[in-house]
């Protein structure tokens, strides 16, 4: 299933899903009342430089639509948001410690005029899975902070999930406004064990969110799906094609290959990532070392951007056997040395800098190899002159 993501107000649209490259999107926001909205405004800017499809603002305070409205003012990508981290932040903050079904409707059509090109929303827990809190033999039972508001709620108001039971009115926002639905994998599993040894949950709503899926499709709205988690590599591809199956709608990653990694959980979630994409997953969430830490400071952004962005096209290689673009790049190495061209680099901005770090020249010659580098002795074996330009 192909989509195409853009509120209305966005002139430039964004194709995704099947036979598209996948997409990455990039994660900011402020998490306390102190913290600086211009930084995370500075770091989505970074993430569109580094190659962000999308960035996505995770503020949990009530600045969240302030912090939004100027990540669209400066940036040209399409701005993804969750729709109940609003809500619930006010509530958190103000005289209630609760949400209304008006405060979710309200809060969402809020965000699509703003100009939210997409929209995670929690749909897929429900009232009855508060028995499964008590029952579950899960080491960590949820690991969705979104879930987790909606589930909170569900239990001091007694009413059902309010994104499930006004679905239908949320499709009629999403689509006047033509704002596309992430639906939210509140079940994905936290840890590897889980992974391995209980997740059923997770299989329980990857269905309900198939049912949703259907809805959407059929009102006209652009959806996809949230799934994996915390998983070893052998397992991703057969979740990510069953997720896939089942759903029928474009597939989002948010991964990791070890819990262990602790500190460099960009490398373990790029090997994660790439695994996905070779399976069919359509977009990969860029993930930082200091996930599971604090949040991500600029440096942190940047190499996890760069990181996913490695990992995505790693593993679109793998899916389509497209290798055009590392065939220019190693057509050009074999004429002017391992520095290759940065217009066959995956990220452009990384290559120019690492090119002025290393001082790589004009010759086939890099510091590593000196003398004896392979490729200028290549020349010498074939009889070929080294060229120098």
């Amino acid at each position: 299933m192909k989509i195409v993501i853009g509120n209305v107000k966005r002139e430039k649209k964004l194709l995704a899903g099947d036979g598209q490259y996948p997409r990455v999107l990039a994660s900011v926001g402020i998490s306390r009342e102190e913290d600086c909205i211009q930084t995370e405004v500075q770091k989505a800017k970074l993430a569109q430089k580094y190659g962000a499809d999308i960035v996505i603002d995770h503020t949990l305070t009530p600045k969240n639509y302030d912090v939004q409205k100027q990540i669209i003012e400066e940036t040209d990508i399409p701005v993804s948001s969750i729709a109940v981290y609003d809500v619930a932040a006010k509530a958190r903050y103000g005289e209630r410690d609760c949400f209304t079904e008006t405060d979710v409707l309200n809060g969402i059509e809020q965000k699509a005029k703003l100009g939210i090109d997409m929209m995670t929303i929690h749909a897929s827990c429900l009232k009855k899975d508060l028995l499964y809190f008590e029952k579950s033999n899960r080491v960590i039972p949820c690991t969705s902070r979104g879930g987790t508001m909606v589930l909170e709620n569900i239990q001091k108001t007694g009413c059902e999930n309010f994104y499930f039971t006004y679905f239908d009115k949320i499709l009629e926002i999403a689509k006047a406004y033509g704002v596309t639905l992430s639906l939210g994998a509140v079940y994905r599993p936290a840890n590897i064990y889980d992974a391995v040894h209980e997740n059923t949950m997770y299989w329980e709503e990857i269905r309900r969110n198939a049912d949703l899926v259907a809805m959407a499709k059929e009102k006209g709205v652009a959806c996809i799906v949230e799934g994996i988690g915390h998983c070893p590599v052998n397992l991703i591809p057969e979740v990510v094609k069953k997720s896939k199956a089942v759903c029928k709608a474009p597939y989002r990653v948010l991964t990791v290959s070890t819990d262990s990694a602790l500190g460099f959980d960009h490398v373990s979630s790029a090997i994660a990532a790439a695994t996905a994409v070779a399976a069919g997953a359509d977009f990969v969430t860029a993930v930082s070392r200091s996930e599971h830490l604090g949040l991500p400071s600029h440096d942190d952004l940047k190499e996890a951007v760069i990181s996913a962005k490695i990992a995505a096209h790693s593993g679109y290689i793998a899916r389509t056997g497209d290798i055009g673009l590392d065939y220019s790049m190693a057509k050009e190495r074999s004429i002017v040395g391992c520095r290759g061209t940065m217009q066959a680099a995956i990220v452009p901005e990384m290559t120019k800098e690492a090119l002025q770090r290393y001082k790589a020249d004009e010759t086939k010659k890099c510091t590593m190899c000196g003398d004896f580098c392979a490729l200028f002795a290549s020349d010498n074996i074939r009889g070929k002159n080294a060229r120098k330009d």
